[in-house]
């Protein structure tokens, strides 16, 4: 009795924040943050303030020099797919735990925007395994059931395990389906073979006619690290074990190489390959991480 009073409280914490966050992006305004997808043209309306710029016709706009937004019958509601990576380096810093905690609350508050527009959605965790799997559900009872696993999975023993995210995201291809709305949530961190694999498993989705949203979650603390010269900073990788000591010049320089190579071998094909990409530093306030993705 006492441990589901307490599931609740912390579903309710979830629950509270995602209303708080969802009702002041919208100040009760009725419009969609995602749309869904459409067979055939219907009309050209005026554009209003609030209107999404995804539906502006901007070849329109370049004859006519007025904004004009573009409609379609038969929209279709979304359904909309979570991968959330719950790997190790997920769980990072030990002390705050702010990647994965933020993580959790976007998501949340997310699906409780896609509730909010009687779209469905569906989320997998994935650390070294697929750790859980709901299904595609929009009613209420299902909105509090993801927050009572989001809870569970924060509040998990993580140990030194590597992201299994490629291979699995890779075996739910064909489970995924056809335009759907696929958000990862991941900080990339992995080995080159596994982002081979990340890649054409992204590949493969996009080809369903599916939209994909990458939402890079990462930490300023592992870019750079303020301490005192001459300080020797000892730094252990929570997925392999190896542990790594060297002054804090040395670590920041390095961190500076590795930034430069991460840009370009794990940020730079995504873009080119022309995903929604969505660079979130954790260290920034939840507001203002969910008006970067919508």
């Amino acid at each position: 009795m006492l441990r589901k009073v307490a599931e609740e409280q912390a579903s309710n914490t979830l629950a509270i924040l995602a209303e708080e966050i969802s009702h002041e992006l919208y100040h009760g305004k009725h419009r969609s943050a995602f749309h869904g997808y459409s067979s055939e043209f219907k009309e050209y309306k005026a554009y209003q303030t609030g209107d999404n710029l995804k539906q502006v016709d901007w070849k329109l706009y370049g004859r006519t020099d007025k904004l004009f937004t573009k409609h379609f019958h038969d929209e279709s509601n979304i359904s909309a797919y979570f991968f959330v990576d719950l790997s190790s380096s997920m769980f990072f810093p030990r002390e705050s735990l702010e990647k994965i905690n933020k993580s959790i609350q976007i998501i949340a508050i997310l699906a409780k925007i896609l509730q909010k527009q009687r779209d469905k959605f569906g989320i997998l965790g994935i650390s070294n395994e697929l750790l859980w799997e709901s299904p595609l559900g929009n009613s209420k009872a299902h909105l509090f059931e993801i927050y009572q696993q989001l809870e569970e999975l924060l509040s998990r023993e993580s140990s030194e395990e590597i992201s299994q995210l490629p291979s699995i995201l890779s075996a739910k291809v064909p489970a995924i389906g056809q335009r759907k709305l696929v958000f990862i949530l991941t900080d990339l961190l992995f080995n080159d073979p596994d982002y081979s694999l990340f890649l054409k498993s992204l590949s493969e989705i996009k080809a369903n006619k599916n939209t994909i949203k990458i939402l890079h979650i990462w930490d300023q603390s592992e870019k750079k690290q303020e301490s005192k010269s001459g300080s020797i900073l000892q730094y252990k990788d929570i997925e392999t074990s190896q542990v790594l000591s060297l002054p804090i010049e040395e670590w920041n320089q390095l961190q500076v190489k590795q930034e430069s190579y991460f840009i370009d071998q794990r940020i730079n094909p995504l873009l080119s390959k022309g995903y929604q990409y969505h660079s979130l530093c954790v260290n920034d306030s939840l507001f203002e991480l969910i008006r970067q993705i919508i």
